[in-house]
């Protein structure tokens, strides 16, 4: 590699869907553009109910492609399509770096750079299709289609150099189960903006979701889709005497949820918000806030959330237990064990103290460990480790402070 010319990074991921894994990905370019790597960012065009990044993505100024035929589910001949268009661009842009994300991309993404020659390949998997209570859209529990997703997971992390856990937890559980190995793995937090996710005064956040002042509020933000456990919060609700439930977010879910709370009695009790752009101003209308999940690679909400001096309440699954410190950060319930779960809702709202202990707690742990900056940092130290493995020193990169220049990825109730 030429002194100082910038590192060339092409980051692919399945769909910029309002959730986790697109908002880690713009995170990423946008911090790297400022740290002076040459970012791509390609990705398929397929939406959702859950609302779209890609207005976030050119406003940050990210230069992009869209591949209309990566899409999330199994389509031989338009994934055939996608390993083309990707191998295209390999050999057009000639990255030194792919950064695949998620389970679809990152088995083309992975194997488009390997045939091209790419010098280094990371795989963030965002969560594995083997998860223990993993509920995926198109993922069946069992069968022949199962067998060959998990095998073709294992393909894809064989075919990077690394695979970035965003935990300890994750990247542990896939190690167990075959899906990568542990020489081949390692943890970079995902990173909140600390800056953006604070404190701020709690009646104004209230007014602007049209609540009172007054009252016990539950707060969950999250894609409406069955692994995200909104069906526990509602039930758990019903154990809550008084207290409402603000649901932020969108998804497929979102017509049986309602369903659910009118058959339990709750429905005017629960607000379903949608999809909000601007998290940071929502977040501290709650007293606490919920993360019900089946399964979580991470939990980016929670951490946004505890961020916000708000504690949280999780079931202990995957990267929540990372986040969530039991009597530490928030309160922590076995997996599906909803009587626990809303026990815990039931000692938080009769103790404000409590609450605000946790809370304050929480934004010290998610500043110490999940902060922007040092996801930033750690990404740009596995990049030039692995680069210089492959005999490349990453010259003219930025590996200094990026707190000055924070892009605000502006992002929706999601996860």
């Amino acid at each position: 590699m030429a002194s100082e010319a910038p590192v060339k990074v092409l980051h692919v991921i399945t769909r910029m869907v309002r959730g986790g894994a697109a908002r880690i990905v713009l995170a990423l370019c946008d911090g790297l553009r400022r740290r002076r790597f040459d970012v791509l960012l390609a990705a398929g065009g397929e939406a959702g109910p859950e609302g779209s990044l890609w207005d976030e993505a050119e406003a940050l100024g990210i230069p992009s492609v869209r591949l209309p035929a990566l899409i999330r589910r199994i389509a031989p001949s338009r994934d055939l399509a996608a390993l083309a268009a990707l191998r295209a661009l390999c050999r057009a842009r000639r990255p030194d770096i792919v950064h695949a994300h998620t389970s679809k991309a990152g088995l083309i993404g992975c194997l488009a750079a390997r045939m091209e020659g790419v010098p280094a390949v990371v795989l963030a998997p965002h969560g594995h299709i083997l998860a223990p209570g993993a509920r995926i859209p198109g993922v069946p529990n069992r069968g022949l289609m199962r067998r060959l997703l998990a095998a073709a997971a294992r393909r894809s992390a064989r075919h990077a150099d690394l695979v970035i856990a965003p935990n300890e937890h994750e990247r542990e559980d896939g190690i167990r189960h075959g899906a990568w190995t542990e020489e081949r793995s390692t943890v970079v937090p995902n990173g909140v903006d600390t800056d953006l996710f604070r404190p701020r005064d709690r009646g104004a956040a209230r007014a602007a979701i049209g609540l009172p002042r007054a009252g016990f509020v539950l707060g969950v933000a999250a894609r409406l889709t069955p692994e995200k456990g909104i069906d526990y919060a509602i039930e758990a609700l019903t154990c809550v005497p008084g207290a409402v439930l603000v649901i932020a977010g969108d998804g497929p879910e979102r017509a049986r949820l309602a369903v659910l709370a009118q058959s339990l009695g709750v429905a005017g009790r629960v607000m379903f918000a949608g999809l909000r752009a601007r998290m940071e101003e929502i977040l501290p209308a709650f007293d606490t806030f919920l993360a019900p999940s089946r399964t979580e690679a991470h939990g980016m909400a929670a951490a946004e959330a505890l961020a916000c001096g708000v504690p949280v309440i999780a079931f202990a699954v995957g990267g929540l237990r990372s986040i969530v410190l039991g009597g530490v950060t928030g309160l922590l319930a076995a997996p599906g064990d909803v009587e626990s779960f809303a026990a815990a809702a039931r000692l938080l709202a009769a103790d404000p103290a409590l609450r605000a202990r946790l809370g304050r707690a929480g934004r010290e742990h998610v500043c110490a460990r999940f902060s922007l900056n040092a996801m930033l940092a750690q990404t740009v130290a596995v990049y030039t480790a692995l680069l210089r493995r492959k005999g490349r020193e990453p010259d003219g990169v930025d590996r200094g402070d990026v707190s000055r220049e924070s892009g605000r990825v502006r992002t929706a109730s999601r996860q």
